[in-house]
């Protein structure tokens, strides 16, 4: 958001579930008076782990010789054996995030989010239908509870298209659709490349991936331009201010003319990103426009202030002009419309147990191929080993984790499939 008191960010910028497919290839009016600007808050770090081993309690025995050794785990294998297994339909899926007392709970594009329990999906417990719209690639686009559990926060385009997140209280656990408030605004020139991925990070803030504004080629030349938060990775604390606050080490608040909320800048629609639950590691995918699909791999300390290229790049070719000094290039790349596909699909981590092989895998997809692929690095965050699992899932258009990190897959014609072991 630019350093100008207006905490509503709005600039000017595809439908049913073809032209959206296609399209990822390529709210209130504000009052007479000016709103305050969001207040500019401090981030408590994380309690540090302390140096060393506990020391023993003296009162209790030491039982660490009778402790069994704890299984190694299997080098990764890509090639390991996959199915998928069919839990739930919506109408169409697209994200999922984990309520405080482990329940996975589903968005449907439409607007709506369900519970899914051993018996399927439950009934929608926030409804959001009426102030939506699923024209280009709008909707109900991304959810994900607060570090505390308080809250569902909510990433939708309203009824003109424009980015809206917004937030429900979550009583005993469970999300209560009243008292709804609205967090952050960002007008969206036209009806693509809305992003609108949102998570809550390892320092607890709110992350949010917008895309350029929509159209091609980047006609605003927004993805360089740190005045407007679109083609940027937004960061702020929902728990602050009016609205929201912006962090303090955000990495752009002394820069003149700056939006003070982007950590990151440089994407054309970040469509889908995910941190990794181990080591915090920030995965995006960034659909492509005629040339490459990219996967981005930053540290979350690296994430601040990174630039991914977007417009001057597009993956490791130039776009419209040369590499930026500080260009972040992506872990891999693709041909867009090559053999892997044509609209990069992210992607989460794998940390579950059922398939221990694919542990710290990267998991995506592309909406155009449907084949579930995976990406493994090394500890220096270099690429390993890049390979397609066997399992496809469709039209893919998201993915997500369950409380035991086992990963679900959604297909826009309305499956939610589980990768198990085949």
């Amino acid at each position: 958001m630019p350093a100008r008191p207006a905490p509503v960010r709005r600039l000017r910028l595809l439908a049913p579930p073809v032209v959206l497919a296609l399209l990822l290839t390529a709210c209130a009016a504000g009052d007479d008076e000016e709103p305050e600007p969001p207040p500019v808050v401090d981030v408590e770090p994380a309690e540090p782990e302390p140096d060393g081993e506990p020391a023993a309690d003296p009162e209790e025995p030491d039982t660490t010789d009778d402790e069994p050794e704890p299984e190694p785990e299997p080098e990764p294998d890509l090639s390991v054996a996959l199915q998928l297994t069919e839990v739930a339909s919506l109408s169409p899926p697209t994200d999922g995030a984990v309520g405080p007392d482990g329940t996975l709970y589903l968005a449907t594009r439409l607007g709506t989010v369900h519970p899914l329990g051993d018996d399927g999906v439950g009934d929608a417990v926030v409804d959001i239908s009426r102030e939506t719209t699923t024209d280009g690639e709008r909707g109900l686009l991304g959810i994900a509870f607060a570090a505390d559990g308080a809250e569902l926060f909510l990433s939708s385009t309203d009824r003109n298209g424009d980015t809206v997140i917004s937030a429900v209280p979550v009583e005993d656990g469970v999300p209560v659709d009243r008292d709804r408030r609205t967090i952050y605004e960002v007008e969206q020139p036209f009806s693509n490349h809305n992003g609108g991925a949102i998570a809550v990070g390892p320092d607890g803030m709110l992350y949010l991936g917008l895309g350029d504004g929509g159209r091609a080629g980047d006609p605003l030349d927004a993805g360089q331009d740190l005045t407007t938060p679109l083609g940027a990775m937004v960061r702020i604390d929902p728990g602050s201010g009016d609205r929201y606050g912006i962090p303090a080490d955000n990495p752009f608040l002394d820069t003149e003319g700056a939006a003070p909320e982007i950590v990151a800048y440089g994407l054309r629609n970040p469509w889908r990103f995910a941190f990794d639950p181990v080591t915090d590691e920030v995965w995006i995918a960034d659909v492509g426009q005629d040339t490459r699909e990219e996967v981005n791999l930053v540290s979350h300390e690296e994430l601040f202030g990174a630039n991914f290229g977007w417009n001057l790049m597009e993956g490791t070719l130039e776009f419209i002009g040369a590499a930026p000094e500080d260009h972040v290039p992506p872990i891999y790349e693709y041909d867009t419309r090559g053999p892997e596909g044509c609209s990069i699909t992210g992607g989460v981590v794998y940390r579950g147990a059922a398939v221990p092989e694919l542990t710290g895998v990267y998991l995506y997809a592309d909406f155009c191929n449907g084949m579930v692929r995976g990406l493994l690095v090394d500890d220096d965050g270099e690429l390993v080993e890049q390979a397609e699992l066997g399992i496809d899932g469709g039209s893919v258009v998201g993915f997500t984790t369950d409380d035991d990190g086992e990963v679900y897959v959604f297909d826009l014609d309305g499956r939610v499939l589980r990768i198990d072991p085949a």
